[in-house]
This record gives structure tokens, sequence and C-alpha cells, in this order.
């Protein structure tokens, strides 16, 4: 009787032969868990890579957009100074000097000047009063600045895009190490019940990292 005693397990324990399965799929789980989790961290670096890249660009563009709006607005000043001499000569009578003027204007100032001069301002009071409106002028560089502008948000959405993948990603390995734990530990509990808790629990992260790194772009 007392050997039988000796051979018995203690109370809330379990002989060794019926842990064993927890081994080998434990090992498998930890195995996945290692290679997912060095495979977001590579995915989260490069989407990080790619969102600096992206922020880099959306700041030239801006710069390139403010550069062209100041320049545009320092264009649009002489063109107000050259327009202002032509009708003060206009107005002196000094036909040869607003030739001269208009002669010289600038592309974007000569075709404002002619659409305004059919409007015969001068004698129809219902004319534009110069030709700086902007149904007839626009200021040199406008169009490419709002241009710039527009690629410059578009690189701000994606480079936001991309920082949220890549923090996703870098979550995804703190889901994987928390399955590493798990697994590792799972096979070290002597209870039955404990064991299989920390397993579920491991294999229900494992599962659920593992969808949702599928789902993520690469």
């Amino acid at each position: 009787m007392s050997m039988r005693s000796d051979l018995q397990a203690p109370p809330n324990q379990e002989p060794k032969e019926k842990k064993k399965w927890v081994e080998p799929v434990a090992a498998l789980l930890m195995a996945l868990a290692t290679v997912s989790t060095a495979w977001c961290g590579y995915q989260s670096a490069a989407w990080t890579r790619q969102s600096n890249r992206l922020m880099n660009e959306f700041n030239a563009l801006e710069r390139k957009a403010g550069l062209l709006t100041v320049q545009g607005m320092q264009q649009a000043t002489i063109h107000t100074g050259m327009f202002m001499q032509a009708l003060a000569a206009h107005e002196a009578g000094n036909d040869k000097l607003v030739n001269f003027y208009v002669e010289h204007f600038p592309p974007e100032l000569r075709k404002a000047y002619d659409t305004w001069l059919v409007q015969k301002p001068f004698e129809n009071r219902n004319a534009d009063p110069h030709p700086f409106v902007p149904k007839l002028y626009v200021a040199p560089g406008t169009r490419e600045a709002a241009e710039a502008t527009a690629k410059a948000a578009d690189s701000q959405q994606q480079a936001g895009a991309a920082g949220s993948v890549s923090g996703q990603y870098l979550a995804n390995t703190v889901l994987f190490a928390t399955v590493l734990f798990f697994a590792s530990a799972s096979g070290k509990f002597e209870q039955r019940r404990v064991r299989v808790v920390a397993f579920a629990f491991a294999v229900a992260v494992s599962v659920f990292a593992v969808v949702r790194t599928l789902m993520l772009p690469r």
C-alpha cells in the first residue's frame, strides 16, 4: 500500500505523459510567433521610412508653393507699377510712352491689359476698374503654387496613412511577444487548468495577430 501511494501523483498534478502534447505545439507556436515578430518589425521599419520620405516630400512641396507665391506677389507688384506708369502716360496724353510700357508688359499683364481695353474702360463705366481683377489677370506662379500645394496635401495624407500602418505592425510585434510569453509559460505550469488557459490564450492571441497582420498592406 505504501508503494502505491508513493507512485501516485500529488494533488492538482498530472503525469508527465499527459503534458507531452504541450511541448511540440508550444514550440511550433513559438516559432511562428518569432518569425512573425521579425516580419512585423521589418514591415514597421519599412513603412516608417516611407512615411518619413513622404513627409520630406510634403515639406519640399510646401516650401516650393510658398516660394512661388512670394515670387508671384513680387511680380504682381512690378506689373501693377508698370500699369500705373502706362496709365499716367495715357492721362498725360503721351501715347509714345504708353506704347513703350505696353510693349514691355509681361505676357500675363499684356493679356489682361488687352482684354481690359476691349471693355473700353475710359468710356464705359461698367468696365472693370483695372486689369488686375481675377477674371482677367492671374499672378505668375499661381497655378504652379496651387499644384504644389495639392501635391503636398496628398503627400501628407499618404505619410499619415503609412505612419498608421507602421504603428499597426509595431502593435502586432507586441501581440506576438505576448504569444511567445504565454506559449513558453504554458508548458511550465503543473495544474492542467492553468496550463490549458495559458495555452488557449496564446493560441487566441496568435490567431488574432496573424489575421490582423494578413489584413495589413505590404
